[in-house]
């Protein structure tokens, strides 16, 4: 809606923000989130479905990537936190050397994320959001080293995976 922020990080927590709500110089009083999930342990990253922001897919050092569905329409009182609608077992344990996985949406559909994946043969994993199922995993020769980064083509039906050598 161009109003909502979505924060993420190592105090465990994706919080949901109203930028309309921040305060201004003249107020003492600091703003609090709309809505907050507490994820058990770090969250690598969390990002709005790209179309209709109605999905929230967080990826967390607990080896789970969450789904959060209608996160913007929720709110938290009393300190009570945001369960996920879905919630999928991941391996996200990276380890010191390699760059963090994140999970990204597909430009077109809200719906649809990919992420890179520990499994040996190398693969990108596509999941979709409402079942929060895997749809297919893309694996091959090319794929020789885990892809901490993948993404869709914004407009051709292709997906990307870059390494933490930037190798693409």
């Amino acid at each position: 809606n161009g109003h909502s922020l979505i924060s993420a990080g190592l105090d465990c927590t994706v919080q949901l923000w109203d930028i309309r709500k921040f305060d201004n110089k003249k107020k003492k009083k600091a703003s609090s989130p709309v809505a907050m999930y507490h994820g058990g342990r770090s969250i690598n990253s969390a990002f709005f479905s790209p179309n209709t922001g109605s999905n929230v897919i967080c990826t967390s050092m607990d080896n789970k990537l969450d789904i959060l569905q209608d996160f913007h329409l929720q709110s938290t009182t009393n300190n009570k936190y945001i369960k996920p609608s879905h919630s999928i077992l991941h391996n996200n344990q990276t380890g010191r050397w390699l760059t963090t996985l994140m999970a990204r949406f597909h430009p077109l559909y809200d719906d649809l994320f990919c992420v890179g994946c520990m499994k040996q043969p190398r693969q990108i994993e596509i999941f979709s959001a409402s079942p929060g199922k895997m749809v297919r995993n893309i694996s091959g020769e090319a794929l020789s080293s885990v892809a901490s980064r993948t993404n869709f083509h914004p407009t051709l039906p292709i997906v990307v995976g870059g390494n933490s050598s930037g190798r693409v």
